[in-house]
């Protein structure tokens, strides 16, 4: 059996849309075969659910497996804890996506509402180097209201099956009439000339690392990083992504960077072994044995933990980085929105400990639990994996109280439909962080783009549809008999 671990965070109202979309369709088991199947699988999904799921003690004694594997895995969850657990029918693709490998067009995308509320739009957030969008010449901040040429309605009664569908027409090869949004000269929300294109949906490997640089401001040497989720690679075991950010963080050291401005906004989580290659870049005064965080188990993994790999396993300890700028930063700022996640935010409340973390943005999601991967490899009855809530993650204070909350922004900020331009200095979100760190008189001289006059009604994004939305995974060990 294989094994990984992931912590997910979620609002409510995004958590709910995604589990519609984990389990919107329904089997039918009348046939006797096919109630065989089933059974074969639950009784491996049971199996497993007792022994590694955070509440286990919660899982019902004697559920009906003769149902389909997905009704079967939700009814085993703990609700209203627990709306981060899912399962898929092919392992294969579960894993790939974790990695950040999917099909698709290659660009995020904000949801959000229009025609009075009735009817979905999307605004494009950043394009993925390398994808089909880019090659299409789709840009951050083009705005599209159908698909296709269909409408999607929206309803608070059927919007996580509303916002389903439209998520699953971007994932097929689909054509859009996209504008670019400005504000006129008279300060009106305004839209460009329309520009039809027809993308292209591949199996597409995103690089994490979006965008770095090094501002010179005021003698400040102020480093950006913008990073989009956390993975070593893409699946393939050469830590490709990992020895990226390493390399970014190495400039920055060169640089001579007392500033870090780190760009989580879109960042809806991911691989816990990324997240401590991150914080390690980072952390003030490293030290053999600094703590990160520590896992928590239910009680029978606990106990064969310890009992097979000792006390300590359950801490996470940062690591040794050359690139480790942390002795030389003044100041260390987040840019955060509602899909700050999971393994990001487990980057917040490690490092908090050990040095001042200063939020711009919005609240972060607030899922401070984590799941692993399982899954039977060489079994051709069983082609399921399922992804369970198994720990949950505490720093060095002992603190993981933001599972309830999310983490407030010291300063807050709402993207707009006027997003700017990723990197430029008057982005809005970005001119924020350099004015904290340079002053307002800088601030005076370099203003950040208007915000748009509409109010923008979100519902979702193009990470609900993506397997580590929410999350952060970890590796475990083999279980000792």
């Amino acid at each position: 059996m294989k094994k990984r671990t992931m912590p997910r965070f979620s609002l409510l109202f995004l958590c709910t849309a995604m589990l519609a979309f984990n389990a919107c369709k329904k089997k039918d088991t009348a046939n006797p075969d096919q109630a065989n199947t089933n059974k074969y699988v639950n009784d491996w999904i049971y199996a497993n659910m007792k022994d590694y799921y955070y509440w286990t003690s919660s899982i019902p004694a004697n559920p009906d497996r003769t149902k389909a594997p997905d009704d079967f895995f939700y009814g085993l969850l703990k609700n209203p804890d627990d709306p981060y657990s899912w399962i898929e029918n092919n392992f294969e693709e579960l894993l790939a996506s974790l990695s950040g490998v999917q099909k698709e067009a290659g660009y995020g995308y904000t949801l959000f509402l229009h025609n009075q509320n009735t009817l979905l739009g999307a605004q494009v957030t950043y394009v993925k180097k390398g994808s089909p969008a880019e090659i299409a010449g789709l840009k951050r901040g083009d705005m599209f209201f159908r698909i296709n040429g269909q409408d999607f309605p929206y309803s608070e009664a059927n919007g996580g099956q509303q916002i389903n569908a439209f998520l699953s027409a971007l994932r097929e090869n689909h054509t859009i009439n996209v504008q670019q949004y400005f504000l006129s000269a008279a300060g009106e929300d305004s839209l460009g000339a329309a520009r039809s294109l027809s993308l292209n949906t591949v199996v597409f490997a995103e690089n994490p690392v979006y965008l770095d640089t090094v501002y010179t401001i005021e003698g400040k040497q102020i480093g950006y990083f913008m990073y989009n989720f956390f993975s070593p690679d893409k699946g393939d075991s050469t830590n490709a992504y990992d020895n990226a950010v390493d390399a970014v963080f190495a400039r920055f050291k060169t640089a001579g960077v007392q500033h870090l401005i780190l760009d989580l906004r879109y960042n809806p989580g991911g691989d816990q072994v990324s997240t401590i290659n991150l914080g390690s870049q980072i952390v003030k005064n490293y030290a053999d044995k600094k703590l990160f965080f520590r896992r928590e188990y239910n009680t029978l993994l606990t106990t064969e933990f310890t009992r097979d790999y000792g006390a300590d396993f359950f801490n996470m300890y940062f690591t040794p980085e050359a690139g480790n700028i942390g002795n030389s930063l003044q100041d260390l700022v987040l840019l955060t929105s509602s899909e700050t996640a999971s393994a990001s935010e487990l980057i917040i409340n490690g490092l908090k400990p050990y040095m001042p973390v200063y939020i711009i943005g919005d609240t972060t999601a607030g899922k401070n639990v984590g799941s692993t991967t399982l899954y039977e490899e060489n079994d051709r009855r069983n082609k399921w994996g399922m992804q369970p809530i198994i720990t949950k993650a505490f720093n060095s204070l002992g603190q993981s109280d933001y599972g309830l909350t999310g983490f407030y922004p010291d300063q807050w900020f709402f993207e707009s439909f006027n997003l700017g331009v990723l990197g430029d200095t008057r982005e809005p979100l970005l001119n924020l962080a350099l004015k904290k760190i340079v002053g307002a008189q800088w601030g005076r001289m370099a203003p950040p783009a208007p915000g748009s006059r509409t109010k923008v009604k979100k519902v979702g994004s193009s990470n609900m549809s993506r397997a580590f939305y929410q999350k952060m995974f970890e590796r475990l060990p083999a279980r000792r008999p």
